[in-house]
């Protein structure tokens, strides 16, 4: 007698079966995605501008999506802390990581050794904004324009300071490509924080401060500004030159976006990226961005991934040019 088990009908209902989950749709399309919220990881504290973007962000995109977008701060390291956690994550659909150009395009040419990379461990969904840099000054300083500060740098080698983040940070490369251009040599100091109490109270000369922080400072007369690091001036400080208008061919702004684990689903890569564009095309929300200081974009996918690779390339040629390296 013949085993039920494998009867030609049970032999054929599991080769249908075998069959049908080979040619299963993508998660996205069998409706499974997302039934549990979504986390958003920033390599960032509370309170600084990915943060808050971030924030803008995740409740309209919940919305959208059907389900809680809760944001996850993993400061620390440069942001390494973050990105290596957001690199081990699984690729489920399940994890965002809202990250800047300094931890995924100078890091990994400034570091000898990072626990993550740019386009092994992650998938570009879109860039989210334009994150411009002001040179400020204190308000008793000598340089009343970009074009003076040039002229004494030139005149004196070496004797023009300058303060940033720390070396590798965004603010130290952004100004050694300005030194480069204009061909000038000004000292850096790195700190440990934020050189802007030291710049207020005169104690160090300039910086080049992100706009979201700067752009307040300036406006109260705390901080006066030389130039900003877009390709143009910025609508909220329209008196304020680009370093390009002296310097042409000059950008150093830098950028905010959203990448996911390398393996999610190109489905679920898609979905993020529209539903995010949508968000950024909302008044409201281009309205805070751009009140923060900066540019909203929402691009394409392949948009920000070749961003992601000129802007790795061009800041490798900076870093190597001025032996910025850091041994980890």
């Amino acid at each position: 007698m013949q085993d039920p088990r494998f009867s030609r009908r049970t032999v054929l209902t599991h080769l249908g079966a075998a069959a049908a989950a080979m040619a299963a749709p993508p998660l996205l399309a069998q409706g499974k995605w997302p039934d549990r919220p979504i986390k958003v990881i920033v390599p960032f504290a509370a309170g600084v501008s990915p943060d808050v973007v971030a924030r803008i962000v995740s409740e309209p995109l919940g919305r959208a999506l059907g389900q809680p977008v809760v944001i996850d701060n993993r400061a620390g390291a440069a942001g390494i802390i973050g990105a290596e956690l957001a690199a081990k994550s699984p690729g489920d659909g399940y994890t965002l990581f809202m990250t800047v150009n300094s931890i995924m395009g100078i890091n990994p040419n400034v570091y000898t050794k990072l626990p993550y990379d740019t386009f092994r461990d992650f998938a570009p969904v879109t860039q989210v904004a334009l994150v411009p840099y002001v040179l400020v000054t204190g308000p008793n300083q000598p340089d009343a324009t970009l074009k003076d500060l040039i002229a004494r740098a030139k005149a004196k080698p070496g004797s023009v300071d300058y303060g940033s983040l720390g070396i590798g940070s965004g603010p130290h490369v952004v100004m050694e490509m300005m030194n480069n251009m204009a061909g000038i040599q000004m000292v850096h100091v790195p700190y440990k924080g934020s050189p802007l109490a030291d710049v207020m109270a005169g104690q160090m000369p300039l910086a080049f401060e992100p706009a979201t922080t700067a752009i307040p400072l300036v406006k109260s007369g705390k901080l006066r500004a030389l130039a900003i690091t877009s390709k143009k001036r910025s609508a909220a400080l329209p008196d304020v030159p680009a370093v390009a208008e002296l310097l042409p061919g000059y950008d150093g702004d830098g950028w905010q976006g959203f990448y996911v684990p390398a393996a999610t689903p190109k489905d679920i890569v898609a979905r993020f990226n529209t539903e995010i564009v949508k968000v950024l095309r909302q008044p409201d929300v281009q309205r805070r961005l751009i009140d923060l200081g900066l540019q909203p974009v929402g691009s394409t996918i392949d948009e920000f991934a070749k961003v992601s690779r000129d802007e790795y390339a061009k800041w490798g040629k900076i870093a190597k040019s001025n032996n910025i390296r850091i041994d980890s």
